[in-house]
Order: C-alpha cells, then structure tokens, then sequence
C-alpha cells in the first residue's frame, strides 16, 4: 500500500457478501456458515480483501465461529493465507476481533491457534454474542481516541 492509500477515509463501506452484517458499523459482524462450498469462501474472501482497499479507518469485527469446525482442511488453509494477505489493514486498522465461540472445546482450539500464531490485534474469544459487541465497541472506541490523539482520524459529525 501506498502512504496515501493509507489515509483515513471518512465514509463507512460495507463488505458486499452475505455472510456480512452492517449493523453496528464499523463493527462488522460475519459468520462462518453451517455449510460452504471453498467457491463461496472464494467469494467472502475476495469480497474482504477488496473492502480493505478502500477502508482506511478504525474498525472492530464479531466473529462467529460456531460452525469452524465443519470447514474442510482446504478452507482453513484458505482462509489462513487470507489472514496473512489481510494482516497489514488489521495492523492499521482493526481495534480488535471479537471471536464468539459458545463451545468450551472451540474456545480452546481458538486461543490453542492464536498462541501458536498471535494476531497483531487485539482478540479475546466470548460465549456470547452480547459480550463480543460490548467489548468490541469499547475497543473502537480505545482506538478512535488514540489515533485523534495522534490526529490520523478527525471527530464524526453529530
């Protein structure tokens, strides 16, 4: 990326995929579904890395991964080069991932993972979905205050 691609953008882009919710945007929610085909997580990750392009501001992401463990030995790895391709704009810009992950097991194959291979980001890993919201809101909220602080992001409007 470029010094200038780097900028801040003002405007809140959405991530054209249907896994993708804007609700609570820039907290952005995905879910990794029941069932799909390694052409729809072809899609998804295409769709995010070209999103990333064009969104150069604080963000924080409510990952449900319930249904990780039906994704085949091919969609991980997919889905693992992705985060090494992504890893730059969650560098400038991800205050952090909010992983939900209900099952005790899946909890300790997540963070199992993330000590193998430590995210540059903040992450902690919920129950439940109203926990993963709340403390990815306060850590937008940390990261919007720091880079004021260091004037890279000006105030929103009222």
């Amino acid at each position: 990326m470029t010094e200038a691609a780097e900028q801040p953008t003002t405007e809140y882009l959405e991530i054209e995929h249907p896994w993708v919710s804007h609700k609570h945007v820039p907290i952005y929610e995905w879910a990794f579904p029941a069932e799909a085909t390694d052409e729809e997580l072809t899609a998804f990750i295409r769709a995010r890395e070209e999103w990333a392009t064009r969104a150069h501001y604080p963000v924080a992401w409510v990952v449900e991964l319930s249904n990780l463990t039906k994704a085949n030995a091919k969609q991980r790895r997919m889905f693992a080069e992705h985060l090494k391709r992504f890893e730059r704009h969650d560098v400038l810009w991800n205050a952090g991932s909010a992983l939900v992950v209900p099952s005790g097991w899946l909890r300790g194959l997540v963070t199992a993972v993330f000590w193998l291979s430590p995210p540059k980001f903040p992450n902690q890993a919920f129950a439940k979905r109203s926990d993963a919201l709340e403390w990815a809101q306060l850590q937008l909220d940390v990261k919007i205050a720091e880079l004021r602080t260091h004037s890279q992001v000006r105030s929103r409007p009222s």
